[in-house]
């Protein structure tokens, strides 16, 4: 079930971030995703980020969204996203 819209909008940063985000994993910057660290708010963000199917995920206690792909990591919170080479 994805979050509700001011849960999703105070996690996020709005949808430009999460289309931003989509489109780093998309576009191949992450490389293939294959773990995730996510809060229990955080989790519902999964299938908007990946658009599919959801990778190991280990749960944590900041709202974060962390996606450990093989080429990068991308990390999602209420300030943006990053990534890390």
């Amino acid at each position: 079930m994805p979050p509700d819209r001011r849960t999703f909008l105070k996690l996020a940063g709005g949808i430009c971030l999460i289309r931003g985000a989509h489109t780093l994993v998309h576009g191949g910057g992450l490389g293939r995703v294959v773990f995730c660290r996510a809060s229990r708010n955080t989790v519902n963000l999964l299938p908007l980020v990946l658009g599919g199917a959801i990778p190991v995920c280990e749960p944590i206690e900041r709202d974060e969204l962390v996606l450990c792909g093989t080429e990068a990591t991308l990390v999602i919170d209420a300030s943006g996203y990053r990534r890390f080479a």
